[in-house]
């Protein structure tokens, strides 16, 4: 949930990088959709920004992503388009006490390309947290675009979803063959549960004679168990995965830690 004082600085920075024209017309959208008697337009506002705004990606200063990370942790991993940033502005002049209703219902009918940004926007709501249960749903997707706009730089899943959902998202990332390390927050996110998951995972894998992504084994260690111990001690191993088969294998590895692990990811 973002405070409203949050939410201004972040409009205002966002603000900043439009030219006169194209700020213009947001100023005038935005007080159509903030206006309750006139916020149902925000649909078909939310379409027609990409006619009237460019799709320019921003350039952000060094100083303006740290202030930005601070409001929307995981802000300077991703790429930011004004036509993304123009959209989420409609987002945040909706009323909270309508904007839920609004919202969900646009996700029925929304492109890829605009459930990308409404997923990417929804941290940002003074009521985020009353969204949980849509991005819940929204795991379920079969689309990259729209999965990466959930898990990847965002950090709304690692805070609202409980844990059920949380572990839906990190198995679905390995079945989508979606990288791990760009999960904002992934190593809050360890639990037994979702360990105890993936290492069923692990089994069913190896036992079809497939190989797993090294990196399941950045949310399974400190969850080892002996069954699975006694396959790792039973299978050859080569290059990398030796490597990450042996230090996971060391307790107290202080070589654990979340730079190993991105390091690990970027290999892919």
């Amino acid at each position: 949930m973002s405070s409203l004082k949050e939410q201004k600085q972040f409009t205002d920075l966002v603000k900043s990088k439009f030219n006169s024209k194209e700020l213009d017309w947001i100023l005038a959208k935005t007080a159509i959709v903030s206006n309750i008697e006139t916020s149902k337009k925000f649909n078909m506002l939310f379409s027609l920004t990409s006619r009237f705004v460019s799709n320019e990606i921003i350039a952000w200063s060094p100083e303006e992503i740290k202030s930005l990370d601070t409001i929307y942790p995981g802000f300077g991993t991703t790429q930011w388009n004004k036509q993304d940033l123009t959209r989420i502005l409609l987002m945040l002049a909706l009323p909270p006490s309508i904007n839920k209703a609004i919202i969900e219902s646009f996700f029925e009918i929304a492109e890829m390309k605009e459930q990308v940004v409404l997923y990417k926007g929804l941290y940002l709501l003074e009521n985020a947290s009353e969204f949980s249960n849509q991005v819940a749903e929204g795991i379920r997707t079969n689309m990259a675009n729209v999965f990466d706009a959930i898990a990847s730089g965002n950090p709304f899943a690692q805070k609202y979803l409980d844990e059920e959902a949380w572990n839906q998202l990190i198995l679905k990332s390995f079945f989508m063959d979606r990288p791990l390390y760009t999960i904002q927050n992934i190593d809050q996110g360890k639990n037994e549960n979702l360990a105890n998951m993936l290492q069923d995972y692990v089994k069913e894998r190896w036992a079809a004679g497939r190989q797993v992504s090294l990196e399941i084994w950045r949310m399974i260690t400190g969850y080892l168990r002996d069954d699975i111990k006694q396959l790792i001690s039973e299978r050859n191993f080569k290059d990398l995965e030796k490597e990450v088969i042996d230090t996971i294998s060391q307790q107290n590895n202080p070589d654990l830690n979340s730079e190993y692990w991105d390091a690990i990811g970027k290999t892919k």
